[in-house]
């Protein structure tokens, strides 16, 4: 059964719509954030870096810090970051995120729209 070529493209089948629909709801989250959300500049308090990819990207684990219209807020996030982006953000110790005004717990970092 397992050996059968139904079942193989069958499974070839299931990953490839899997694939599909995680790049739409990540297209969907990311067109969420740029519509919806406000751009600022967040200080960076803590960073750790936390893991690697195979094409030299490095993961980090980071507390940034930014202000709302009404307050402060201090959120924890994760992200990928590549040799550039990583220069961007050492120089000032900031990076440039998007925050939902009704939640700003929900952040995206967009390192690639700092100068």
């Amino acid at each position: 059964m397992f050996d059968s070529p139904v079942f193989t493209i069958s499974i070839i089948f299931i990953v490839c719509i899997g694939i599909l629909l995680f790049c739409y709801h990540t297209g969907v989250v990311h067109d969420k954030f740029k519509k919806e959300g406000v751009r600022t500049e967040a200080k960076i308090l803590s960073k750790e870096k936390i893991g690697a990819s195979g094409t030299g990207n490095a993961r980090f684990r980071m507390v940034v810090e930014f202000t709302t219209k009404n307050e402060t807020v201090t959120v924890t996030t994760k992200r990928y970051f590549t040799p550039e982006d990583l220069i961007k953000i050492m120089r000032n110790n900031t990076v440039v995120l998007y925050y939902l005004p009704r939640d700003p717990q929900q952040v995206l970092l967009m390192p690639s729209e700092m100068e």
